[in-house]
Parts: structure tokens; C-alpha cells; sequence
């Protein structure tokens, strides 16, 4: 189904809750949450204002830090963003407090399913499983393969293409070798069949939907929500700016989504955890070859997470680096060559990331012999350090 904007001419006009009503609307919330049988949300751009991505439909006179949405810069020939905006790309932003205090509710069941409009990537870099998001509008850290369905993650931006409508990549699936495609979805495009499915079946469950930061004016995933509210369930709208579905709404909180989730956590008596970035590594020795690969924390897919690694093959006090290895593919090999594999060895290797958030080099040692090592490993920007689970 191709998706478009809605005929309403949407108001731009930002309202703000007062601290006593906006108190009095998440303490309803917060019971309607403790009670549901299935709970969904529902995001757009306005959970990653914060995190420094500039929305679409904000107005000139917007009080988000990032300014002026993308839309509505486009719509004032000449206007410009504000040097003071604080804006960041979008393989930098962080998850913000939004992201986590759902990634918090999903581990502790009282989230089932996150229907997302945005394409940063954010809410599987918060740690939110793969297995319990559809992005309806793609992820510009995902692209796909048209003749064996293969998914590819990257950490870093898959879109290569010039034209809007044009999605062909650089690269091949490693699986059939066909040309890659990025997965993001224009206006006049169709959904992903399985995201678009996995949504409306969320959508009959749910007996409570909160809507996050969407103008809910881009269909067919605004009739998501819409669909929870006609259906009977309790359909909470958080946006700053009135919505079509505004008469629909059970309960229209006016509050910036942080804040909302804020107090909305604090009502729930559930902490807000710290953003770690969640790498997964496979690392498998058989015959003395070394083959390295990143993978999605909870589906085997694919995720280029290297800028380079090298290893160190170790006996006794003796050592030599073996191989060096820059990007390049999916699944990196290092054939170890040695000319007494006598006694025992050990092999050191070394992790190089992308450094979007200044992560360090993480060193794996290993006994040279045949095996399989899963790791994850967490990463906390604010401390500097990898730690291993």
C-alpha cells in the first residue's frame, strides 16, 4: 500500500500542557498502562527531536531545540536553520530518553509492539529487539535484497542513490549476489508487506495505543492508530500540535515527548536505563581460518560494524601479527599462517568500530583451536569502555 499525505491542512500551532494537567493525564495513563492486555505505541519524528534530528512540520517559531522542521523550511524560500540549532546526523544522534524508557517497558512486558514511522535507526540502536518494532517508512541502516529477501544491516548510511525513487546500492547480497536496495520508503512508495501486516494485527489486539511525536497526517500508517481508537481502545495522542485524529483520542497530552515519557515512568515507579550501544560479534575458528562477523543482538542478520580488524597470534612470549583487514564485506576471514603450530596458541583480536560515538578498539583473545564464540558486547558513551556479557 503506497502512502501519501492526508487531505487536512495541517495547523502548525504548538500547545503546552500546564504541570498540573499534564500530571493529572499521566496518572491516567500510567493506570491504563498497569492495566492493558496489550499495549502499543506508536513513534514519529518528534521522539528524536531531542536527540538533535530536525522533525518535518515544526514551525518557524518552534520551541524544539533542533528548529524549523525539513518541510517547513522547504515551504520559506531563503529561511535557514539557525546556527544555534542543535542538530546532528543521523548515524551520531543517541537514543534519547523516549527510546529508553521503551526499551524499559518492553523488557519488562508491559510493551508489546513499537510501530515506527522513522527512519534513523534509533530504536533498534536504544536496544528495543528487532522482533518487536515494524519501521513502516524503512531504516537508513538497512538495506535488502529484491530476489532473496536477505537483510543487511550497516553502521552506516546504505542510501547511495540520487533519485528519490531510485534505490539500487553499491553492494551485492552475499548470499545471491543480486544488487542491494535501501529500504526507505518515499511518498507514493509501497510499505513492507510484513511491517505493514505485523502493525494492523498489533493494531486489532491493542486496547491501549500512546502515539509519540506524529502529526498523524501520512497514511496508511496513521490509520494504525486510528484503527486502536475505532475499534474501542484507548487511543492517547502525544504531539504538540493538534492531529486529525484529535476528536478520536481518548486522552491528547500537549508536552514534549521526553517529558511526557518522564513523568509517565516516574508514575509507573519504572527507572529510565542508560543508553549502551549493544554490538554483537560472531567469531568462528575452523582450520585455522578466522571468520568475523557482526550480527543484529536478536535475529541472525547481517551488521557491518568494522572499520577494520587484526589479529595476534601468540605462543609463550613469542607473537606476530598475522592479518590486517579494512571494510570491505559482510563476513571478514583471516586465514592464519604459521610454520611450527606446535604447542599451545592463542590468538588476540582486534576489534575496530565505525567511531560514530568514539568507541574504542575491543580486543578478543581466543585459544587457536576450533570453535564459535558469540559476544555482546556494551558500550556506554558517557564512561568510554566496553564491558562483555
Amino acid at each position: 500500500m503506497a502512502h501519501g499525505i492526508a487531505d487536512e491542512d495541517p495547523t502548525k500551532k504548538e500547545i503546552i500542557d500546564s504541570p498540573e494537567v499534564l500530571d493529572q493525564k499521566l496518572e491516567q495513563l500510567a493506570e491504563w498502562i498497569r492495566n492493558a492486555k496489550h499495549f502499543i505505541v506508536f513513534t514519529g519524528a518528534g521522539i528524536s527531536t531531542s536527540t538533535g534530528i530536525p522533525d518535518f512540520r515544526s514551525s518557524m517559531n518552534t520551541i524544539l531545540p533542533t528548529g524549523p522542521g525539513v518541510w517547513e523550511l522547504r515551504d520559506h524560500p531563503g529561511a535557514k536553520r539557525s546556527p544555534k540549532a542543535c542538530t546532528v546526523s543521523l548515524i551520531k544522534a543517541m537514543p534519547s530518553v523516549t527510546h529508553m524508557a521503551l526499551v524499559e517497558l518492553e523488557r519488562r512486558k508491559l510493551l508489546h509492539f513499537v510501530v515506527s514511522q522513522n527512519i534513523d535507526g534509533l530504536h533498534l540502536r536504544s536496544g528495543l529487539p528487532s522482533t518487536s518494532i515494524a519501521e513502516l517508512h524503512g531504516n537508513s541502516n538497512l538495506e535488502t535484497c529484491k530476489k532473496c529477501h536477505a537483510k543487511y544491516l550497516r553502521d552506516y548510511q546504505t542510501r547511495t542513490a540520487k533519485k528519490a525513487l531510485d534505490h539500487q546500492t553499491t553492494r551485492k547480497c552475499a548470499k545471491c549476489r543480486a544488487t542491494l536496495y535501501d529500504s526507505i520508503i518515499n511518498f507514493g512508495e509501497n510499505l513492507p508487506e510484513q511491517d505493514l501486516e505485523d502493525s494492523f494485527e498489533h493494531a486489532r489486539k491493542a486496547d491501549v495505543c500512546l502515539v509519540l511525536g506524529s502529526s498523524l497526517r501520512v497514511t496508511p500508517a496513521a490509520d494504525i492508530p486510528q484503527l486502536v481508537g475505532e475499534n474501542g481502545g484507548k487511543l492517547i495522542i502525544g504531539n504538540l500540535q493538534p492531529t486529525p485524529l484529535l476528536e478520536l483520542a481518548t486522552l491528547n497530552v500537549h508536552a514534549l515527548c521526553d517529558n511526557l515519557m518522564q513523568g509517565l515512568m516516574a508514575k509507573l515507579n519504572i527507572p529510565i536505563p542508560e543508553w549502551e550501544l549493544h554490538r554483537r560479534v560472531r567469531i568462528t575458528i575452523k582450520k585455522q581460518i578466522v571468520t568475523i562477523m557482526g550480527l543484529d543482538p536478536d535475529q541472525d542478520i547481517p551488521y557491518t560494524l568494522f572499520s577494520g580488524t587484526r589479529i595476534l597470534v601468540r605462543q609463550g612470549t613469542a607473537s606476530k601479527y598475522q592479518s590486517q583487514r579494512v571494510i570491505g564485506s559482510d563476513v571478514i576471514e583471516h586465514r592464519i599462517t604459521l610454520n611450527d603450530n606446535s604447542g599451545k596458541m592463542d590468538i588476540y583480536i582486534e576489534l575496530n568500530w565505525q567511531g560514530h560515538y568514539n568507541e574504542p578498539m575491543y580486543t578478543v583473545r581466543m585459544p587457536l583451536k576450533d570453535s564459535t564464540k558469540d559476544l555482546h558486547l556494551f558500550y556506554n558513551p558517557k564512561r568510554g569502555v566496553w564491558r562483555e556479557e
